[in-house]
């Protein structure tokens, strides 16, 4: 064999005997491609194999980026008076101590009243028009009659889930509350102290930054004595995330704010 350089190895000569002329065995020249001429082979078809797979390395991370980047969701800014809020999607399972804390605060702000005092506008954007309408109907008159100065506390103990087959598209939380009113009778103070359970429907609204959570009262019913009794009942422990609401548009017969 004769090496003309690192890079190149020529076909063995097989010589025979002397009637016959020596014959070198190799390719036609036609039939070489390119990077035979300088390279073995062998070590081409290695780095190509590399280069390969890096190719499809990069093509696989590059279809990945951009599957995800054309399923993102769609991001905006919104200009609000004194600062921009950027928005973005949290997926978040809604547990017994977030609903407890969003109908406490509802709560307060519909039932508890003081002399010259009641006002929804803090929990307006979490309660329906409706049911803000029949609460302002009840408490307001109550509030703006200074010379009885009557005052209701509300208080919330305990939550628990109602089901209802008649309106699944609705989580229904019953509540145990303690209420109690205050009022001047002839010069003297009276005060009068009830246990309550309130049915509180609720609906899937969206998200905002006063609601956060995205829920919306819809309705609320009031119970007492045996009949209270009744409803809690039937109720269960709150476990988990309550499924995707679906809203109505019947609910039952609500009793006003206050009606026993």
């Amino acid at each position: 064999m004769k090496f003309v350089n690192p890079h190149e190895v020529n076909p063995p000569e097989r010589y025979r005997d002397g009637l016959y002329k020596a014959q070198k065995i190799r390719l036609p020249a036609f039939l070489r491609t390119v990077w035979e001429w300088k390279e073995d082979i062998a070590v081409v078809n290695s780095w190509l194999l590399i280069l390969c797979c890096l190719q499809a390395l990069g093509l696989i991370f590059l279809g990945c980026a951009l599957f995800y980047k054309i399923h993102e969701p769609t991001r905006m800014i919104v200009d609000l008076p004194g600062y921009v809020i950027w928005p973005k999607t949290e997926m978040f399972k809604l547990s017994e101590d977030m609903i407890f804390s969003f109908l406490h605060e509802i709560g307060k702000a519909l039932y508890e009243v003081s002399p010259g005092t009641y006002s929804l506008s803090r929990v307006a954007d979490r309660v329906s028009p409706r049911v803000l309408t029949a609460f302002k109907e009840v408490y307001v008159p109550m509030a703006m009659n200074a010379a009885s100065g009557e005052r209701i506390v509300w208080n919330l103990r305990e939550i628990r889930r109602y089901n209802s087959p008649k309106l699944p598209g609705y989580l229904i939380i019953a509540a145990k509350c303690d209420r109690a009113r205050y009022k001047i009778q002839n010069g003297m103070p009276d005060v009068t102290s009830e246990s309550v359970i309130h049915l509180f429907y609720i609906s899937e609204g969206r998200n905002t930054p006063m609601n956060p959570l995205g829920l919306i009262l819809e309705g609320v019913e009031e119970y007492q004595g045996a009949e209270a009794e009744k409803i809690w009942s039937f109720t269960t422990p709150i476990v988990g995330s309550p499924e995707i609401f679906k809203k109505e548009n019947s609910l039952p017969s609500k009793k006003k704010p206050g009606e026993k």
